[in-house]
């Protein structure tokens, strides 16, 4: 049921799913004064086109899980460029960035900022859709012997932060309100494997 789920989701390309893990580690440096964690890069669906029904504007996909339906929204303007045989693929990147804020508050923020953006009508169908979360709140705990800051998330639930960049674990204080960044990207995309494929 999960996996057939997720593959529903996958497929209708209409939202990006939540943060929804406790912990998160260490990737690479953030010039200023942050850090960007991230749970890396996700290969979430890969498959091919088995079945095209045109006046449905429907893709059969299958993959190693089974058959899936998918029915191409109207703002799939280049439709018409899939062929049987080509392959479908969809990937989600996850960051997570911890920012030590010089204010200090105990009010937890949200803000929602959401793009997406479309492959040229000449090409094959593909889309990427951004969103970015951004939570502003005091640490209630730090966890020194496992480098995790404990937070209050916008749920009202203690949420951990693992911090594997010690000089920067070290500065952060029982009290200190940090900013929290979850950005999430996710691209579906189709391509041809023949040699004149897009």
């Amino acid at each position: 049921m999960k996996n057939h789920l997720i593959k529903i989701i996958i497929v209708s390309f209409t939202f990006l799913q939540g943060l929804n893990s406790p912990s998160y580690a260490l990737d690479k440096k953030l010039s200023g004064s942050g850090v960007v964690l991230s749970q890396g890069d996700f290969s979430i669906y890969e498959g091919k086109v088995s079945k095209i029904n045109s006046k449905n504007r429907e893709l059969t996909l299958t993959n190693v899980d089974g058959q899936t339906v998918y029915k191409a929204p109207p703002e799939m303007k280049n439709f018409q460029q899939v062929q049987v045989g080509d392959q479908v693929k969809v990937n989600l990147e996850v960051f997570v960035t911890v920012e030590k804020l010089s204010k200090s508050s105990a009010v937890r923020s949200k803000t929602l900022d959401s793009s997406q953006s479309y492959s040229p009508e000449s090409s094959k169908p593909g889309k990427t859709l951004t969103r970015k979360t951004t939570i502003e709140s005091q640490i209630i705990s730090k966890i020194d012997d496992e480098n995790y800051v404990v937070i209050k998330n916008i749920n009202d639930e203690e949420e951990k932060i693992k911090i594997n960049k010690a000089n920067f674990f070290r500065q952060l204080k029982v009290g200190d309100t940090i900013k929290v960044s979850y950005q999430d990207q996710m691209k579906a995309i189709v391509w041809s494997n023949s040699p004149k494929g897009n």
